[in-house]
């Protein structure tokens, strides 16, 4: 069994990784988790070497490109509260950041879940999401004119900035007036506890420190709470709304009705809104005199307090108005507040961060998340309140999985709580949630190797395909990352393929083409150079503009006869003297590259290039490791002990999958849907080629965190990307359509960026095939999905001419390899080109070896791999495993009585065959 020791020796003096053995599998490895100390939340970085160090040219951005001062604890370029140079781009709250001015910040929200957030003035607006239905998308629906509440304090400053983050939360402060926010500098290394707080509870088990501010309010913003929740330092508490309170029950102060207006003290305030038809209670941690206004509700304090105020909203049907909320249309009777009580008992241990660390072995993995507590604070001779564990909510995969909390045993879930466009909520008790994900038992090739009877045509294949050669402009780097990438991806495979077969010398051939190319790319050699990024932390293109022709650029890229072209010598950027990178003014350069667009998709594609690169030639991976793990450390960078690179730019351990957009803006204002993800299978082609580098390199730590992320990646696409039969996760309007083109926080598409034909929408789900693709493109799914894609693909001369037909042959592979090898004998070389914008990535021979090494091509017919094994928490107490580590912690689910036989699906039709009329 290997378990991930966070305190192990640097992970470099490590010898060569093997793959991981097929054992015991998860032996105890629930028990190593939890008694773990805690002190393993620190997580050893992959590297801490400075950029510059490296002779990367450093860019420094222009300052409406760079992190807003005001926005931020420390001014840009100074290290942030968390002891860090970089900044967050890609995290789901980044968007409150990036606005300024009422018109903006409308746009300026992030899906916190359960709320939609923005931020006000003087607190934070939230609103409670409703869905939205239509044939090609699902919404969120939220008004924010009027359908919102706001909590704040009302004597601070205008304007919020980030005091605190980790990868499942952001704080957010507004000062007292006066008090200049970019004069403020952070003290490197601060965490939660160092961040000023007197009079508020510092978090559970570690000591309070003296405030620096005169006043403040402080808002924990909280991946899953159900709970608005602000802490007040000298500070005067407000809510407010623009709703109206309902005539009769509007407003009750402990337990007792009460007019509005009036002025009132209590500890627990609840309002019941019109136009929402939402209750929402407010508990104070100490006795508040109120005012309330009418003409849209307002509770605001006479005087300041220091303590602890937090909302939930505690019925969505109050008085059975919500058309949207309500199980039946209005006027129906009113429901039930069923999720009141429950949010009352648990509403004193609120979080304000989490930690989040990873166990693997042989089979399994544990994400362990730790979420960051705080006690509402109690006035003197008070009595003692019941200490009760954290409440938040859960979404559908974690239900799927089974969280696991103290003492081997799954958390204790309530009903429903609210919905949102990623399904169902649950409310869910417990301090501390272990995730266990079925690691891919995935790593250099394919699960079940070459059929016999097809090995020499694979072998005959590669040989021709072995001196294939990237276009001009990608050979001298001029090309964009992203392309390159895929270009690069495409050698390295046809070398694994290669060693695979045993044709060491034509592998060694394309190993020492690829190291070159993979060495010019990661040094940013080429002529379009990478620049570290001193503003945001980050290693991004510069972009080269070539496409000029006069008076010194010229067009490298085999333009046709007539046009303007050159020899590599002559090749030429005319921005190639500007310090300024054009990808850092223009977010459709580079596909977004210098804005944070698709850093994993781009980098994840160099990522496996340079793993492979490294296996084969581990001298050279030596020499250019810290050149390598740049591209590791600017999207996957586990540690804030690195602090050049943000923690986690994309993934979002909460929700398991990855966000790609970065801080590009719509229009010059945050995009009021959020961010967004396209291609989950590119997303998990980063973190498999993180495994794979970490695995080339030694790094048995880089390793373990990608097979985990790629395995949550994996487990979240198929919950929410892929519409299986029977999901409760989307409305059933959507469920023919099979698969989501684009989710975003807000909204969900079935279209992609670049078009919306649904033979672009499934293959982009697709792209590229892996070892991984084995348990993410499964039979059953692929029978519903390649119907769509692929007829349309017949439909669509353009699906054959720009590759993506190469795509859906392989799909057809899962259910029907000896048609899909057919298909694959007879595609036109076009479809392979570098030209090819869905096929420059792939080639013949890794078709053909992708549908020999099929389940039902071997001689004895095996079935294919079906993930994720179900995995279920342990009766025995974990403390006892640990000392008895023969005894597994997952247990299988018991026996259950077998369902009724599902009707087999028929044959997919031939994609290139004319599609049948409907009747």
């Amino acid at each position: 069994m290997m378990v991930l020791d966070l305190r192990a020796a640097d992970p470099r003096t490590l010898g060569e990784m093997q793959p991981p053995s097929r054992g015991r599998g998860a032996r105890a490895l629930l028990a190593l988790a939890l008694a773990a100390p805690s002190a393993l939340a620190i997580v050893k970085p992959y590297s801490t070497t400075d950029p510059r160090l490296l002779n990367i040219t450093t860019l420094t951005r222009d300052k409406k490109e760079a992190p807003n001062a005001e926005r931020w604890i420390a001014m840009e370029g100074k290290r942030d509260a968390t002891g860090s140079f970089a900044r967050p781009t890609n995290a789901w709250w980044t968007m409150m950041v990036l606005g300024n001015g009422a018109a903006e910040m409308e746009n300026a929200n992030g899906f916190q879940i359960p709320f939609i957030l923005w931020a006000a003035k003087r607190g934070i607006s939230a609103a409670v999401p409703f869905v939205l239905a239509q044939a090609n998308q699902v919404e969120n629906g939220f008004d924010s004119s009027s359908n919102f509440v706001t909590l704040g304090a009302w004597d601070v400053a205008v304007g919020h900035r980030v005091v605190s983050h980790d990868p499942l939360s952001v704080t957010l402060q507004w000062d007292a007036r006066g008090e200049n926010p970019a004069d403020t500098l952070a003290v490197p290394g601060a965490g939660m506890a160092d961040i000023p707080g007197a009079g508020i509870p510092a978090p559970d088990g570690e000591p309070e420190t003296p405030a620096k501010w005169s006043s403040y309010a402080r808002m924990p913003l909280v991946r899953g709470s159900p709970y608005l929740t602000m802490e007040y330092h000298n500070a005067m508490p407000f809510f407010d709304t623009p709703q109206m309170l309902d005539p009769l029950e509007g407003l009750t102060v402990d337990g007792v009705k009460a007019k509005c207006p009036g002025t009132y003290s209590g500890h627990v305030f609840e309002v019941v809104l019109v136009q929402s038809d939402e209750t929402w209670t407010i508990w104070s941690s100490h006795n508040l005199t109120m005012d309330c206004q009418s003409g849209g509700a307002l509770l605001k304090s006479q005087t300041a307090m220091t303590g602890v105020v937090r909302a939930a909203m505690t019925n969505n049907c109050t008085m059975g108005r919500s058309a949207f909320q309500c199980s039946k249309a209005p006027p129906s009777p009113a429901e039930p507040a069923r999720f009141k009580q429950i949010l009352t008992d648990h509403v004193s241990t609120y979080p304000v961060g989490a930690r989040v660390d990873v166990s693997t072995a042989e089979e399994d993995s544990v994400v362990r998340i730790q979420w960051i507590t705080k006690s509402m604070p109690q006035p003197p001779k008070a009595t003692p309140v019941k200490r009760m564990p954290l409440l938040m909510t859960a979404m559908e995969h974690h239900r799927k999985l089974g969280l696991c909390g103290m003492g081997g045993k799954e958390l204790e879930m309530s009903q429903k709580f609210v919905r949102n466009i990623n399904g169902n909520l649950t409310l869910v008790t417990g301090n501390e949630w272990l995730l266990p994900y079925a690691l891919l038992p995935v790593n250099w090739r394919s699960v079940h190797g070459v059929a016999t009877g097809l090995r020499e045509d694979v072998r005959k294949a590669v040989i021709e395909d072995s001196d294939w050669e990237l276009p001009l402009n990608y050979q001298i780097g001029a090309g964009d990352p992203y392309n390159a990438g895929k270009m690069l991806s495409r050698m390295a495979h046809l070398a694994i393929i290669a060693d695979e077969l045993g044709e060491s010398a034509i592998a060694d051939k394309i190993g020492k083409k690829l190291s070159a190319q993979v060495e010019m790319w990661a040094k940013g050699l080429g002529k379009n150079t990478f620049r570290y990024d001193a503003s945001w932390g980050g290693y991004i293109s510069c972009g080269c503009l070539y496409d000029d022709c006069v008076p010194k650029g010229c067009n490298p890229n085999g333009a046709p006869p007539g046009t303007c072209m050159c020899s590599p010598d002559q090749a030429y950027c005319k921005n190639q003297d500007s310090p300024v990178c054009p990808t850092t003014t223009d977010p459709g350069l580079d596909f977004g590259n210098g804005f944070y667009n698709d850093h994993h998709f781009h980098w994840g594609y160099h990522l496996y290039a340079a793993a492979v690169a490294a296996k084969l030639d581990p001298a050279w991976g030596a020499r250019n490791r810290e050149w390598l793990l740049l591209y590791a450390r600017d999207i996957a960078n586990p540690s804030p002990e690195d602090p050049h690179f943000p923690v986690w730019r994309h993934k979002d351990w909460f929700t398991g999958w990855s966000w790609a957009s970065g801080i590009a803006l719509g229009g010059g204002k945050p995009y009021r849907n959020g961010h967004n993800q396209e291609s989950t299978s590119e997303s998990i082609n980063a973190y498999l080629g993180l495994q794979l580098l970490g695995d080339a390199l030694g790094d048995r730590q880089m390793r373990d965190w990608g097979r985990a992320a790629m395995a949550s990646e994996v487990f979240s696409a198929m919950t929410y990307w892929q519409i299986a039969e029977g999901s409760e996760v989307y409305p059933e309007i959507i469920h023919k359509k099979t698969v989501i083109g684009i989710l975003w926080q807000n909204l969900v598409q079935y279209q992609t960026w670049f078009g919306g034909a649904p033979y672009m929408v499934h293959g982009i789900q697709m792209m590229p095939f892996t070892p991984a693709s084995e348990f993410y493109i499964q039979p059953e799914w692929s029978y519903q999905s390649y119907r769509l894609g692929a007829r349309d693909c017949f439909m669509q001369p353009q699906c054959e001419k720009d590759g993506w037909v190469t795509l859906f042959v392989q799909q057809l592979a899962v259910m029907d390899p000896a048609k899909a090898w057919e298909q694959a004998i007879a595609l036109p070389d076009l479809v392979f080109s570098g030209t090819a914008p869905a096929g420059n990535g792939n080639s013949r021979a890794a078709l053909l070896y992708w549908i020999a090494t099929r389940p039902q091509m071997q001689h004895h017919r095996s079935a294919p791999h079906v993930w994720p094994r179900p995995l279920t928490c342990a009766a025995a107490p974990w403390q006892i495993e640990a000392e008895n580590p023969s005894s597994p912690p997952f247990s299988p689910p018991p026996p259950a009585s077998p369902p009724p036989p599902k009707k087999s699906p028929s044959p997919p039709p031939p994609p290139f065959s004319p599609p049948t009329k409907e009747p």
